[in-house]
């Protein structure tokens, strides 16, 4: 009879936990801990008595405040994960005690693994509770590695994106989503549709963006994640795929979810955001948060960006171009009518130039990492599309393999690795060549010093040209250069700006910083007395060069003595 009443009670139960979205619930202490899958558990501090959120007298008026934040245990057939350990917790007495322990009857005598998404103080508040322990702490490497000494000695590790969990049964994969932090991490639950994300993406009220560098990284970052989803390697349901943050409790600025989960809808609607911030058409109210940063919601659909206005105008003009693309390994913005200038995010914003005329088009560089480059310039134009390179660096010759052959000055063949890589046909360039596009010329001069066939290309009826790195962007290398060299390098093509009224040079790492008639003569005077001892080098070691100088908003480095001859 006993056995019967247990049956029955367990289907009874199995019903209201399935009619309640497969979601169970029970208070240890000061934790609410919620099954939300077979042997995963988001672990909240609250309880009855602290609730999460915020609560509001009839004046409108804060009375209660809980920014709860999330664990989440994983349990696999031989090992346990735990991601994060909340904030620390001074509204109890029994933190540590019932952490531990609905930790340790959850995964029995397993080994356990803990993790963080990004070193904050409120996802790493109860670690105190588990230094004495026998656990191993796997640490993102860019927001802890020099955070060690905080670690007991032998029970901690190093990991980066691709680092995979392997728990028996389940596997959890790191993603990296840098911009709340530097190292901010993700983590997938392969084949559940689980997604991990801290603050990384927020979790409602918005994600935390505190400088120019940080929403840099982040612009890049979330179409990095969607790529990652999209992957069909990696076999996710992008349908079914539920995201579980740092702070659930802040989707109540969404009921409209109606208890589920943000998913991949949400993440769209953030690229988009980040899309709208670029071209200044983003939503914004004040924040009204007590922060000298983070004053304004920037909005669309559920995604919330909390920035600074003044910041994100600012970066909004770094580029005066217009932007109109964006996918995980590049952003496109639009110089004219038929140019476009694309920045990587690799290589200090390389970037790549796709000139369009009436019968052809030609790709100057070819990014660090852009394996869609040949479809994203076909999007951008019907014309047949040349590759030519300002010269031969990994930073600028990515992409080659996207295409069937190349054009490149003969002077950086000795860049090419043996055995060559490249299976297409490698064309070479003349000095003064013109490549006619078809309604539109462009001028080719060998500039070298960089490297020994530094090109640049010149449009001289838009009055601009296409630099590479020749120049520098503002910080030049000469690797094998002389100072002779780069001498009649800048003399010659100050010349000719002069003569043809060329404006600019989009340099090889662009970031609204193009190159003017007026730097390529402070660049040639300053080789000038380097050489005639006027000017004295200071020790670098700065990508194997030993020497700098500086002046003019420009460095310039070099090894000493083979630079001076």
């Amino acid at each position: 009879m006993r056995k019967h009443i247990t049956l029955f009670l367990t289907v009874v139960a199995t019903l209201l936990l399935t009619a309640c979205g497969g979601e169970k619930s029970v208070e240890v202490g000061p934790y609410t801990v919620t099954v939300i899958d077979p042997n995963v558990y988001h672990i909240q501090d609250y309880n009855a008595s602290y609730p999460a959120g915020e609560y509001f007298d009839e004046e409108g008026n804060l009375t209660h405040f809980n920014n709860c934040s999330d664990i989440y245990l994983i349990v696999g057939d031989e090992a346990a994960l735990l991601i994060d350990l909340s904030n620390k917790i001074d509204w109890a007495d029994n933190a540590d005690a019932s952490l531990k322990q609905l930790v340790a009857e959850r995964i029995g005598d397993k080994p356990l693994t803990i993790t963080f998404t990004h070193n904050h103080g409120d996802h790493l508040g109860m670690l105190p509770a588990f230094l004495e322990d026998d656990v191993h702490f796997a640490l993102p490497r860019n927001d802890f590695g020099a955070l060690a000494e905080r670690f007991p000695q032998n029970k901690y590790s190093f990991f980066d994106e691709g680092h995979v969990f392997e728990l028996g049964g389940a596997k959890v994969e790191a993603i990296a989503v840098p911009g709340h932090t530097a190292g901010s991490m993700v983590f997938y639950l392969h084949g559940r549709n689980l997604l991990f994300t801290g603050d990384a993406i927020g979790s409602g009220h918005g994600v935390w963006i505190f400088n120019q560098d940080a929403f840099y990284n982040y612009v890049s970052a979330v179409p990095h994640l969607i790529a990652w989803i999209k992957n069909s390697e990696h076999n996710v349901n992008p349908y079914e795929l539920r995201i579980y943050g740092g702070h659930y409790w802040q989707r109540d600025w969404f009921p409209e979810l109606e208890g589920e989960e943000f998913g991949m809808d949400y993440l769209y609607d953030m690229q988009e955001l980040l899309n709208n911030m670029e071209k200044g058409i983003a939503e914004s109210t004040p924040s009204g948060l007590d922060h000298p940063v983070l004053d304004t919601y920037f909005r669309y659909g559920t995604a919330i960006v909390v920035w600074n206005a003044e910041q994100a105008e600012q970066y909004r003009n770094i580029y005066p171009e217009t932007f109109v693309y964006r996918d995980e390994d590049i952003v496109i913005r639009q110089i004219d009518e038929h140019t476009w200038v694309g920045n990587g995010h690799l290589v200090y914003n390389e970037s790549v130039y796709l000139v369009e005329g009436e019968e052809r088009a030609l790709l100057i560089d070819a990014g660090t990492y852009m394996p869609k480059l040949d479809r994203i310039a076909a999007m951008l134009t019907d014309k047949p599309v040349m590759l030519a390179l300002t010269h031969l660096h990994g930073d600028h010759a990515g992409a080659v393999d996207c295409f069937p052959e190349i054009w490149m000055n003969p002077n950086d063949t000795v860049l090419i690795p043996n055995p060559n890589p490249y299976k297409g046909k490698i064309n070479y360039l003349a000095d003064g060549e013109i490549i006619d596009l078809g309604g539109r010329q462009i001028e080719v001069m060998y500039t070298p010093a960089h490297t020994p066939g530094s090109t640049t290309f010149f449009d001289k009826e838009r009055h601009y040209g296409f630099s590479g790195d020749a120049f520098g962007s503002t910080n030049l290398l000469l690797f094998g250069g002389t100072f002779k060299q780069l001498i009649a390098t800048t003399t010659r093509t100050a010349a000719y700006m002069q003569k043809h009224g060329i404006e600019k040079l989009f340099p090889g790492h662009y970031q609204g910083n193009p190159e003017t008639h007026q730097r390529v003569l402070d660049e040639k005077k300053m080789s000038e007395e380097v050489l005639s001892g006027k000017r004295k080098g200071e020790k670098n070691n700065t990508s194997g060069l030993n020497s700098y100088i500086y002046d003019y908003g420009v460095h310039i480095r070099y090894n000493a003595p083979e630079a001076l001859r």
